[in-house]
């Protein structure tokens, strides 16, 4: 592999990574396995990259930042109704990828 391939992987797998930054002020990574658009929003699905055994996910509204245009804002999903949604919609078009459990 050409340095610059390696370069690019490199880079494609960070640009995957998201780090948020929980209300202790502790930043915490989380690998972007998919962006799903659900009733005309976006939501991120994320998996926690300290917790490589998780069987869990961290679903997020992505919003624009209104303070700067070139960013995003990620914001809990508090109602759980639509986070069961996105996850079901997220398992759909991601079947082959990943294995589910039920």
């Amino acid at each position: 592999m050409k340095k610059e391939q390696r370069d690019d992987a490199i880079r494609d797998v960070l640009d995957d990574i998201i780090e948020l930054t929980d209300n202790e002020g502790t930043v915490v990574p989380f690998e972007l396995l998919d962006v799903v658009d659900l009733e005309g929003r976006e939501f991120a699905v994320l998996f926690p990259c300290d917790e490589p055994d998780s069987e869990e996910v961290l679903i997020v509204g992505i919003e624009d930042d209104p303070t700067d245009p070139a960013s995003e804002l990620y914001v809990p999903v508090e109602d759980e109704a639509l986070m069961n949604r996105v996850f079901e919609k997220f398992k759909e078009l991601n079947r082959d990828v990943y294995h589910f459990l039920d």
